[in-house]
């Protein structure tokens, strides 16, 4: 992720303590779980810091029905991140392989942060950058989803982005996967990446993210 007045993320995730129920998968409000998921990055610890196995990129459950994986902050000393954690069966996943977000937590973001973001992600999904997701090997659909405006809530100062703690007006977009039905038990692995170019941020490699998922529970 670059924090500067935009955040990019390369990110998968997993949750922390319930949050708010979710509807059943058929029914899921994406924006919604967008910003959900925001919000559960900003957790201290981040589940978005380092490559762990287990700890809070394993906690998938932020949200009651879905489990969120994390991706990693940007760190072009370290573009290779490898968690394995163990998930329920038959629960809908969500991860964003790219993300942007725009937010009164930086006083040079523009408003509305909803179009902010979207301009910015215009600017950096297209050809001809390039991303990837897939499960044993095999492509995964993304889905462009933008969040709408929404309070996101920073739980603390320890935090990627080296924000002040707090609630800020905010706004995301981005490609997301979204595995609505889940995965049966067994055990699977998830990869995901890209690879930004003439983006406003310049040429560079996003990071390899790699999940070991244990489906057990």
């Amino acid at each position: 992720m670059l924090a500067m007045s935009v955040v990019l993320a390369l990110v998968v995730a997993a949750p922390i303590a319930a949050g708010k129920n979710a509807p059943s998968s058929g029914d899921l409000d994406k924006a919604e779980l967008t910003q959900e998921w925001w919000t559960w990055a900003m957790t201290d610890p981040s589940p978005l810091d380092g490559s762990y196995n287990g700890g809070e990129q394993c906690n998938g459950e932020f949200v009651d029905g879905v489990f969120f994986l994390a991706g990693a902050a940007f760190d072009p000393n370290n573009l290779e991140v490898n968690r394995t954690c163990t998930v329920p069966p038959n629960t809908p996943i969500l991860f964003p392989v790219v993300n942007v977000i725009c937010s009164e937590a930086w006083s040079e973001d523009p408003t509305p942060y909803d179009q902010c973001a979207t301009d910015i992600t215009d600017q950096t999904v297209d050809p001809p950058s390039t991303w990837y997701a897939t499960l044993d090997g095999k492509d995964l659909k993304m889905q462009r989803i933008a969040s709408g405006i929404f309070d996101w809530t920073i739980e603390s100062n320890n935090n990627p982005f080296l924000r002040p703690a707090g609630t800020y007006q905010a706004g995301s977009d981005g490609q997301w996967v979204l595995l609505e039905d889940g995965l049966k038990k067994g055990t699977y692995t998830v990869q995901f990446g890209g690879t930004f170019k003439d983006t406003p941020f310049g040429d560079f490699e996003g990071a390899k993210v790699t999940y070991t998922l244990n489906v057990t529970k």
